[in-house]
């Protein structure tokens, strides 16, 4: 004769019932860690090939770019935004000048887009809030050798709501000189990961900290170009 063992239908129906819910969740998509609905693709061949950007989609989506906002879809659309020159006609510093505190580019001229230029002062900036930097050296036959630009792509105060660029002519060798790739990419990307964290964000984020020589306007912005 077999011996009952009391109380074991009650575990035995719980565990059936358990799996029974673990199969309907897979089934479902329900287990593990959400996954990001737009895993962004890093251009190929930039120096963040192979990273995945796991932050929320950006606010503005992927652009080519346009008169007003920035292209966030790779180095080759930056570099063609960049010389069409539409950015020009935004509210732009008179003459280039020497960089100030503690910033890593000598000689420069900023342009703020209208978002940024005409936003209330103080962070947090709205979405769509862009500047682009010249960067010169002097003694070149072309003075302008290298261009810096961001661009805030979603809400929030980090380094990854913005989307961070920085170029600088192959050959040319800025004082104090910075990493870049053969075709001259300085950074690239959001301000989470890579270069354009560890070059870009962790400069900008002393905006507003007043310990540097220059205070800035906090959340990465160092100069809004004041209204001629």
């Amino acid at each position: 004769m077999g011996r009952s063992v009391k109380g074991s239908a009650a575990p035995m129906a719980r565990t059936s019932r358990w799996l029974m819910g673990m199969v309907a969740a897979g089934a479902l998509g329900l287990t593990g860690c959400p996954s990001d609905p737009r895993p962004r693709e890093v251009a190929e061949g930039s120096m963040d090939a192979g990273a995945r950007d796991v932050v929320a989609p950006a606010t503005l989506g992927d652009s080519d770019g346009s008169e007003q906002q920035p292209p966030t879809t790779g180095r080759a659309a930056m570099r063609a935004w960049l010389a069409a020159g539409s950015w020009r006609r935004w509210r732009c510093e008179a003459a280039a000048h020497p960089g100030g505190g503690l910033s890593p580019h000598t000689l420069n001229r900023i342009c703020n887009n209208g978002v940024l230029a005409d936003a209330p002062e103080g962070a947090p900036w709205p979405v769509g809030s862009a500047s682009v930097k010249e960067l010169h050296r002097v003694g070149e036959s072309d003075p302008v050798v290298g261009y810096a630009v961001y661009l805030k792509v979603r809400e929030g105060t980090e380094g990854s709501s913005w989307f961070w660029f920085e170029y600088v002519r192959p050959g040319v060798t800025l004082d104090p000189p910075v990493p870049s790739e053969a075709d001259g990419t300085v950074a690239e990307g959001f301000g989470d990961h890579g270069a354009a964290r560890t070059v870009c964000v962790s400069c900008h984020q002393r905006s507003g900290a007043n310990d540097s020589g220059v205070t800035g306007h906090g959340e990465f912005v160092f100069t809004r170009v004041p209204a001629p």
